[in-house]
């Protein structure tokens, strides 16, 4: 009988911590994204679970791990009809310390946490991601089935024919910032979001073929050559070729949705170009005088394309050339009077 008495007690408080925990789980949960995640965009979606009973209060905060400081934050305000609340955060390179806080009452209930790393093509230092992050997808069919309740998550692009407002397609709502930026990439900003992801995979992510339904084939070449026919024409006749462009990995230089700078460029050209080739940073390569004056490399005006910039372009082709070390010009001599003309 003591026996018996021993095991329904022991039953009972399993019954107890299962009830704590599951009511616990059911005040704030972070359905999205998983800890520990990689991402290649600096926008990043949160779907976050809440019950009105025990939260009255979100608040998304990014934390700077450098600077300690909050990046950014929002408020959302729990309501009694929903359950599930999204946003878009915006990413720093390198480790993102992300909390999502569920106060009740001005009282912290809980709290969680993910870190995301945000990956970059030019930037080295982050380039690689430490061991323990690795990529996941969120376009699945278990994973949508989520949104639906609330988003349709339908493709409703008709093949070649942009928006006419673009907040109609059934992407803009959550991705809407991607192409916030001033220079943006056609495809893109006219929301023909599947012109580029088919849910296709080229030789460099075979890895990824059917991990989600959105995947965009690398290399992205032949995509862009399906609208940029002319210019692959154009450097495809010319006898010297920089790696990039010849591999058709385009997105390493440029951002397929949108950018701060012309051409949308990952980084400010000199910035993107010195990203790689760093022994070019102090400009020797160029000439310098018998005064041991450096020849400038940026921070100048071009005086060869009046309104620009100096910078590496000024001087080189960064997707092909008939000329060595992808100059602008058949020599150096005629490379240098484009400026220099007296």
């Amino acid at each position: 009988m003591r026996s018996c008495k021993y095991f329904k007690n022991i039953l009972i408080i399993i019954l107890f911590s299962l009830s704590l925990f599951a009511q616990e789980a059911s005040i704030l949960k972070i359905v999205n994204p998983p800890n520990e995640d990689i991402n290649d965009e600096d926008i990043v979606s949160f779907v976050v679970e809440a019950d009105k009973k025990f939260v009255d209060w979100i608040i998304i905060s990014n934390k700077n791990k450098e600077s300690n400081e909050s990046n950014e934050t929002f408020d959302i305000k729990v309501k009694p009809t929903l359950t599930h609340y999204c946003k878009s955060i915006h990413l720093h390179l390198g480790e993102n310390n992300i909390s999502v806080s569920g106060y009740k009452n001005d009282i912290l209930v809980k709290q969680e946490r993910r870190m995301i790393f945000l990956k970059s093509k030019v930037h080295k230092e982050y380039r690689y991601p430490p061991e323990k992050y690795s990529r996941n997808y969120f376009h699945t069919q278990n994973d949508e089935k989520l949104c639906a309740s609330c988003h349709d998550m339908s493709v409703n692009e008709v093949k070649d024919v942009a928006f006419v407002d673009i907040t109609k397609s059934n992407c803009y709502q959550c991705h809407s910032l991607v192409t916030a930026k001033k220079h943006g990439h056609a495809p893109a900003v006219n929301w023909l979001c599947t012109s580029c992801h088919s849910g296709k995979v080229g030789k460099f992510n075979k890895a990824e073929h059917n991990k989600t339904k959105y995947t965009v084939p690398d290399p992205i070449g032949p995509l862009c050559y399906s609208c940029h026919k002319k210019n692959k024409d154009k450097w495809a006749k010319r006898r010297f070729k920089h790696e990039p462009a010849e591999s058709g990995r385009c997105n390493r230089c440029h951002n397929s949705h949108s950018s701060p700078n012309p051409f949308f460029t990952r980084k400010p050209v000199w910035e993107l170009c010195t990203g790689c080739h760093k022994d070019k940073v102090k400009g020797m390569h160029i000439v310098t005088t018998i005064g041991n004056t450096i020849h400038p490399t940026h921070n100048i005006k071009d005086p060869s394309r009046p309104g620009k910039d100096l910078s590496c372009i000024s001087c080189h082709n960064p997707h092909a050339s008939e000329s060595s070390s992808l100059l602008q010009s058949s020599s150096a001599f005629s490379l240098c009077i484009r400026c220099h003309k007296k």
